[in-house]
């Protein structure tokens, strides 16, 4: 599923520790948060792992935060789900305010 969303911030890791090689990343999207019980109102930045960390190092020398183009792909060990990011594409920087 392809969604516009605003990408705050990014990590990755691609190297080993002891001796296993760990390629991995996250992304920081902005999220609502559930206003329904009325308690909560704004948005919080959820965290989203990425397959690879070549998908955050092509946004380091970007400026935070960003708008994305983002395909999420939910997958599922047979007990629990949970949604992944599988592309980004980069389609401009937020302006201030």
């Amino acid at each position: 599923m392809l969604e516009k969303v605003k990408v705050t911030g990014m990590t990755y890791f691609d190297d080993e520790i002891d001796g296993k090689h760990i390629d991995s990343g996250s992304v920081f999207i902005e999220e609502q948060l559930n206003f329904q019980t009325g308690r909560a109102k704004g948005t919080a930045t959820q965290k989203y792992p990425l397959g690879k960390a070549s998908l955050a190092k092509a946004l380091a020398h970007l400026e935070f935060p960003l708008i994305c183009e983002v395909e999420f792909v939910r997958v599922t060990n047979g007990n629990f789900s949970k949604n992944i990011v599988n592309s980004l594409k980069p389609l401009g920087s937020v302006k201030a305010a």
